[in-house]
């Protein structure tokens, strides 16, 4: 099922490892009475399935943008560029600043959400945290940044 999903050989073992990781950390969260034990299991892959192929999908993404913004500076004037290159290293720095005024569980979890490439519920494995305070610290940090952002001039 999970290389249904994913059509990758390498990458569906390596989701059914983190499926039998997850299964035996949460094996006390099985619930008989819901489901039985088979379909527990094939829940718990499909989703870790599910996860992988849209962060695949979310990197394919990025990396067809920067390949276009890589185009697009190729063919444009050399002061263009350059005032592109400095505008962005402008609000590079601007990003920077706010993010470093965020607390530390609210920058890890944007950080890994956004520049890693991870889903929620692998930041949340990854730092042994609740997926509700790891969506909470997102949340709550991309409006503090927002806050930050519109305060700080461009």
């Amino acid at each position: 099922m999970i290389y249904a999903i994913l059509h990758d050989q390498k990458e569906s073992e390596d989701v059914l490892q983190e499926a039998f990781l997850q299964m035996w950390k949460r094996t006390a969260s099985y619930d008989a009475s819901r489901s039985s034990l088979f379909t527990w299991a094939v829940m718990i892959s499909r989703h870790k399935a599910i996860d992988r192929l849209r962060s695949r999908q979310r990197q394919a993404r990025l990396a067809e943008e920067v390949a276009d913004q890589t185009d697009g500076a190729a063919t444009s004037a050399p002061v263009d560029r350059a005032d592109n290159v400095l505008a962005r290293s402008d609000e590079r720095e601007r990003v920077r600043a706010a993010l470093a005024q965020l607390g530390d569980g609210q920058r890890e979890a944007i950080e890994l959400a956004f520049f890693a490439g991870l889903t929620q519920t692998q930041i949340s494995e990854k730092l042994g945290t609740p997926l509700g305070t790891v969506k909470a610290r997102i949340r709550r940090g991309l409006l503090a940044l927002r806050e930050v952002l519109a305060g700080v001039p461009a």
